[in-house]
């Protein structure tokens, strides 16, 4: 009974004092991501205790979570504001600072709030843990305040940007010493293991978290996280059901065992378990968590879909407009989609803590590009591969920008480029044929092309660009360079893909007719120009020179 009792009052989430059960409920509807819950929750615990500073940190901390944080620090602020000795409200402060790169600052709160929280009191009691040898006979349990402090510090540490591991793990020793048996910093210090790609310690302390508490879906959640990310799919997806027979409306558990299907392909698994999810959390960041992941799962129209029903009840979600410009690219709705992500830049601009990834100037260059605005598209282009320069293949498309500008100098040069990196692929040297072609080097085309057959050899395209090549080597057909490279296409080309092909494939017939002409050989003069009539029944050039043919 006495260990049931101080796993209870030992959790993060449950640290208040007459007001626990009430705020604990709160808390978890962030946990379980219902954001828009849990603020009304909040606003109605506030206006029986407007003054109560613990009150403003887990409602900020419900901003923070839903990666909103200049409305998280505010509501720190204002504990700060309506309670000064607060401890739990200047960690908050903290964190925003650290998280925004604010080091030295995010250290001057983060020491604010360990002075205070020696000596904070709840309801005039001082905060103690279970068992202390000077409670009075009527004070109320609550968790040891130093120890909140110690883990939110290290949590800032642990899962922002700008991480420092080991200052973490020595906070969350201190902390463990004042609160052995909380589940919550537990996993915090398993989370700081996994940080360090320590799979080994951070799966023994997440399930001493579970043992601590055997319902923590939390400490659940986390072991089916890291055995996600070591690959092990099966098993994080048996830990993410256990979890759900704890507690079916644990919503984490849905989304991310709808990503492991979405990774193996399987989306009509996943999505009924983001529709699941949404099910559970049908408020507007849900919605748009469920736009996102429908966008995850390559569901494009249905993410489309979605984000517009997501925008009717927040139009300011940044995100939003993200899924958005995705999912209209890859519908092949390229002006919509390039509006959307205008739109996602212009929202993104005014917001300092947003952060822009890769993939929003990749998408935003691709749609440029289908909107024929290239020279804007490189510079987007050259954004991304200056954030991420292993994406060797943006420097492919940069070069097929070029191309369509018609520089070919440019183009050439990225092209090469791309090849010397290593792992050119057949469109690499399909642009840099053509670009060497058009630039009129036809000796480097000749290169290239050879390259390129070589690479696949059964593609009919390069043996055509080959004879094309050929045929400007040898414009007075002194040397009939282009006969075999022409003959090679013939062979490569496939029946069905005829029609499509029909203009190249007259040019084969009439030179290959052409070629026999001068060789006299009558029959394969006629052979030739009938291929022609077979694809162009009204070819002039054809009816008359089988009209004058004398075989």
């Amino acid at each position: 009974m006495k260990t049931v009792k101080l796993l209870f009052i030992s959790s993060i989430i449950s640290s208040t004092s007459m007001y626990s059960q009430t705020l604990s409920d709160a808390v978890k509807q962030t946990t379980n991501e219902q954001y828009e819950t849990a603020e009304a929750s909040f606003k109605a615990l506030l206006q029986g205790q407007p003054n109560n500073g613990d009150i403003y940190f887990y409602y900020g901390e419900n901003y923070f979570k839903n990666e909103n944080l200049e409305m998280a620090n505010t509501l720190y602020q204002k504990g700060v504001d309506v309670n000064a000795t607060n401890p739990l409200c200047y960690a908050g402060l903290g964190k925003i600072k650290w998280y925004k790169g604010k080091q030295a600052e995010a250290k001057t709160d983060f020491y604010k709030a360990a002075t205070l929280a020696k000596t904070y009191k709840y309801d005039g009691v001082a905060a103690i843990s279970e068992g202390g040898k000077n409670t009075p006979p009527k004070a109320k349990f609550v968790l040891n305040s130093e120890a909140v402090v110690l883990a939110k510090t290290a949590e800032a540490y642990i899962k922002s940007e700008n991480k420092n591991v080991a200052d973490a793990q020595t906070l969350l020793a201190q902390a463990i010493k004042l609160e052995p048996n909380n589940p919550e910093i537990i996993i915090l210090t398993g989370d700081a293991y996994l940080e360090q790609n320590d799979g080994t310690k951070a799966i023994e302390y997440y399930e001493k978290a579970g043992a601590l508490d055997p319902k923590s879906v939390k400490s659940i959640l986390r072991q089916g996280q890291l055995f996600y990310r070591a690959k092990n799919y099966n098993l994080a997806l048996d830990l993410y059901k256990k979890a759900l027979s704890i507690d079916s409306l644990f919503a984490p558990a849905y989304l991310e065992m709808a990503e492991i299907y979405v990774l193996a392909g399987q989306f009509n698994k996943a999505v009924p378990l983001y529709k699941r999810y949404l099910l559970l959390n049908n408020n507007c960041s849900a919605r748009a968590n469920y736009a996102g992941s429908l966008n995850r799962a390559k569901q494009y129209k249905e993410s489309i879909e979605a984000v517009n029903e997501a925008l009717k009840c927040d139009s300011a979600n940044i995100y939003l407009y993200r899924y958005k410009g995705y999912s209209q690219y890859e519908t092949g709705d390229y002006p919509n989609g390039l509006a959307a992500m205008n739109k996602f830049f212009d929202k993104a601009a005014k917001k300092t803590d947003f952060k822009i990834i890769v993939e929003d100037y990749e998408y935003r260059a691709k749609l440029l590009s289908k909107n024929n605005k290239d020279s804007l598209a490189i510079l987007d282009y050259a954004k991304a591969l200056e954030a991420h320069p292993d994406k060797i293949e943006l420097i492919g498309d940069i070069a097929t920008a070029y191309m369509k500008m018609k520089k070919w100098a440019e183009a050439i040069s990225f092209f090469n480029k791309k090849i010397a990196l290593g792992k050119p692929n057949i469109n690499d040297y399909y642009g840099l044929v053509r670009a060497y072609y058009y630039s009129k080097d036809f000796v480097k085309a000749d290169s290239a092309v050879a390259q390129m057959i070589q690479l696949q050899p059964d593609l009919a395209l390069g043996h055509l660009w080959k004879a094309k090549v050929n045929i400007q080597e040898d414009l007075k057909n002194e040397k009939w360079l282009a006969k075999a490279s022409y003959e090679a296409y013939l062979a490569k080309v496939k029946p069905e893909d005829a029609d499509k092909n029909k203009r190249d494939l007259i040019d084969a017939y009439n030179y290959l007719a052409a070629y026999y002409a001068e060789k006299k050989d009558c029959a394969s003069v006629k052979l030739y120009m009938q291929k022609v009539l077979e694809l162009d029944p009204a070819n002039a050039q054809a009816k008359k020179v089988l009209a004058g043919l004398k075989c």
